[in-house]
C-alpha cells in the first residue's frame, strides 16, 4: 500500500483539486478505506483472477446490489484499486494483487480486520482519550483476547490476519540479521511458530524452543512436525509474565511488547534477562519510532492502533531504553527493515 501512504503524504498543494482542503480529503479517505474493506471481504478480487467482469455479474455472485457496488468499485478505480474498462467491467490491477489470498504480501485478511473489529472501534477514539480504556474493550465490552476467546469466529480472522502478516515478514527477517552465529534461539510469544522455523530452517545446525501460552501450541506443533523440525525444536507452553525458559544464546520477542503497556512490558523483559546468561542477546522485533521528525507516519498510525487494541504502544529508542534498564540490558544495535513496523533491535546484557 505503498501508494496510499504517497496519495496521504503529499502536500496540499500538489493535489488534484487544489482549493480541497488536505483536512478534507484525509477525512474522505475513511470512504477509501470502508471500499478496499467491502472489496476484501466480497472477494473481488479473487472473482476477477480468471478475468474482467461486470459489476451485475460480480453482484450477482457476491449476492449485493450491482449498482452500489458498481459505485463501490468504481470509486476504488479512481485510485488505481482495480481498474475499468470502456464497456464497464472491472479488472485486477497490480494494487489490487494484495487483495488475492494467496499473493506473498496479502492484505486481505487484514482489511477484514480492519473492518469489523477496528472500523467502529476507531470511533471511539475521543472516548479513550477521555477515559483511559482501550477503545477495542469500549466497544466490544472485553478486553482484546478475552473477546477472541469468546467469539470464536472474530478469532479465528484475527488469527489469520496474524499468521498472514507474520509468514510476510519472517520470510525475510533472516536476510537482515545474521542467526547463523547462535546455537539455540528461544522465542518468547511465537505464535504458530512462523519465524522461529524459518530461522531454523535458514540454520540446519541450530536447535530452537517454541514459548507461547497452552492455546497456541497444537497450530505451532502441527508447523513444526509438518517442516519436519520436530526434532530441533523444543515447544513449551507457559505465560512470559510469570517466567520465560532458559538455556538459549539468543531470544526473539517479535510483535509482542507493542501490546502491553509500559509497567507489564517490564515485566516481560525482566522475565527474559532473567532467563538469559550474560553472553545471550535479545532481538526485539517491532515498530521502532522516530521522534526527530513530523514524517513516519505509517508508523505513527500504528502507535494509535496498538493504543485502540490493548492500550499498547509502539515505542522509541528511549522508550526501549527505559523498559530494558531495570533488567540491566541496553540496545546495542538497530537495523530498520523496508518493512515499516519490522525495526530490528539488538539487545545485551
Amino acid at each position: 500500500m505503498n501508494w496510499l501512504r504517497r496519495w496521504l503524504q503529499r502536500k496540499p498543494e500538489t493535489l488534484a483539486q487544489p482549493t480541497f482542503p488536505h483536512l478534507h480529503w484525509l477525512l474522505n479517505s475513511t470512504w477509501l478505506a470502508q471500499a478496499v474493506y467491502v472489496a476484501a471481504r466480497l472477494d473481488i478480487a479473487e472473482e476477477l483472477r480468471a478475468g474482467p467482469k461486470s459489476a451485475d455479474v460480480l453482484a450477482s455472485k457476491c449476492g449485493v446490489q450491482p449498482d452500489e457496488l458498481m459505485r463501490v468499485l468504481r470509486a476504488l478505480a479512481g485510485f488505481g484499486i482495480f481498474s475499468r474498462d470502456s464497456q464497464g467491467r472491472f479488472s485486477l490491477t497490480e494494487s489490487a494483487l494484495p487483495l488475492l489470498h494467496d499473493n506473498p504480501h496479502s492484505i486481505q485478511a487484514y482489511s477484514e480486520v480492519w473492518g469489523v473489529q477496528l472500523y467502529a472501534g476507531a470511533g471511539r477514539l475521543l472516548e479513550q482519550l477521555r477515559t483511559g480504556e482501550p477503545g477495542f474493550k469500549l466497544q466490544h465490552g472485553l478486553p482484546m483476547w478475552q473477546h477472541y476467546e469468546a467469539d470464536a469466529e472474530a478469532g479465528a480472522l484475527f488469527d489469520r490476519f496474524m499468521s498472514v502478516t507474520t509468514d510476510a515478514h519472517c520470510r525475510f527477517i533472516p536476510k537482515w540479521f545474521d542467526f547463523s552465529k547462535f546455537q539455540h534461539v528461544v522465542d518468547v510469544g511465537a505464535g504458530g511458530g512462523s519465524l522461529l522455523s524459518t530461522v531454523l530452517h535458514s540454520n540446519p545446525k541450530q536447535r530452537g524452543t517454541w514459548y507461547d501460552r497452552a492455546e497456541v501450541l497444537p497450530l505451532a506443533q502441527e508447523r513444526i512436525e509438518k517442516e519436519g523440525l520436530g526434532s530441533r525444536c523444543e515447544l513449551i507452553a507457559g505465560d512470559f509474565l510469570q517466567s520465560v525458559p532458559a538455556g538459549g544464546d539468543l531470544y526473539l520477542i517479535k510483535h509482542v511488547l507493542h501490546d502491553w503497556e509500559d509497567s507489564m512490558a517490564t515485566r516481560i523483559v525482566a522475565n527474559i534477562a532473567e532467563a538469559m546468561s550474560k553472553d545471550s542477546k535479545l532481538l526485539i522485533i517491532g515498530g521502532l519510532l522516530d521522534e526527530t521528525n513530523n514524517r513516519d507516519g505509517l508508523c505513527k498510525l500504528r502507535d494509535l492502533e496498538q493504543m485502540f487494541w490493548t492500550g499498547g504502544r509502539v515505542r522509541t529508542r528511549s522508550d526501549f531504553e527505559r523498559l530494558l534498564h531495570p533488567a540491566g540490558m541496553h540496545i546495542t544495535a538497530t537495523t530498520q527493515t523496508p518493512i515499516v513496523d519490522v525495526c530490528i533491535i539488538e539487545v545485551s546484557k
